[in-house]
């Protein structure tokens, strides 16, 4: 499936008077069940392009374009909060009249999914959630500079973001870093410098400093969201992941509520390269009726 051909698969919504990308499989009449998928970043909606009308025999699938990806448009005053998007699903869900659905979460929607949780634990949104899933589908490796850019900007010694790019002097941008011997280099400077400069990059590093500073500011808030939800919750690890690893060891350290599950995803599998396998083993987690019934058919992956 081509890009042009998802977008005429969706539908543009009016959020906050801006148009927001939504994938929406099903209507208010429907007798399905309602699976909201909330993406990760760098990924947008059409990373689920496979999977999703396989899902939709089964759900109503509703999933969008976090403002600022894919066909959603970016307000002139977006940062890229994590609060942010989660009011966008909020609105987005009171439009569409959901009332009750599972959550799916991913990479960076995962977040949003808690912060999302900390608001119906505190009885500020009116939604009846039967589940939280919690995973990482997304092929480590294929961010790995993304994740370098993360810990330039995560690293206190060098100065705030904004004025690196007003003050940029190449190998000087780099001395207050720990990593400083990996950028000698000043045509990997120039190459990394390039990319900031570049739309995409800057939005890349809009992006991760927003992530950064509230995953920081509301982390104790987002696990005792987690700690303190009724909610059956689902977080699923790869050991190929070790950040995914390091949130998972803080769950096991600080909870011992039984509706909250640790699953390994022993197969390491990933969305982009094995999408049927992936979605089977959630659906395993998720929805054991539909999972027995796809082995009736034989097509468990």
């Amino acid at each position: 499936m081509t890009s042009t051909e998802w977008k005429s698969y969706g539908k543009l919504i009016k959020v906050k008077n801006n148009n927001l990308f939504v994938i929406d499989t099903g209507d208010i009449f429907s007798n399905k069940e309602t699976l909201v998928i909330i993406n990760g970043f760098p990924t947008t909606s059409y990373d689920y392009h496979k999977i999703i009308p396989f899902l939709s025999d089964y759900y109503r699938v509703i999933i969008h374009d976090h403002f600022g990806f894919g066909f959603s448009d970016l307000p002139d005053t977006f940062c890229y909060s994590l609060i942010d998007q989660a009011n966008v699903c909020i609105e987005l869900w009171k439009t569409l009249k959901l009332k009750r659905f599972t959550i799916l979460s991913d990479g960076f929607g995962t977040n949003i999914a808690k912060e999302i949780l900390y608001r119906k634990n505190s009885h500020l949104i009116p939604f009846d959630i039967q589940k939280l899933l919690v995973c990482n589908s997304s092929n480590y490796e294929k961010y790995m500079d993304i994740n370098t850019i993360s810990a330039l900007i995560k690293n206190n010694k060098l100065i705030k973001y904004k004025e690196i790019i007003m003050n940029y002097k190449e190998q000087l941008f780099y001395e207050g870093s720990n990593d400083y011997d990996k950028y000698k280099d000043k045509s990997k400077i120039k190459e990394i410098w390039t990319r900031f400069n570049s739309k995409q990059g800057q939005k890349d590093i809009l992006v991760l400093c927003s992530y950064n500073e509230e995953s920081f500011l509301y982390c104790h808030r987002w696990l005792h969201a987690i700690k303190e939800t009724k909610i059956p919750v689902k977080i699923f690890w790869r050991k190929d992941n070790l950040e995914n690893l390091k949130n998972i060891l803080l769950y096991v350290a600080s909870n011992t509520h039984n509706n909250v599950e640790i699953v390994e995803n022993s197969k390491c599998y990933v969305l982009e390269t094995n999408a049927m396998q992936w979605i089977t083993m959630v659906l395993k987690e998720m929805d054991k009726n539909v999972y027995n019934h796809l082995k009736t058919l034989q097509t468990i992956y």
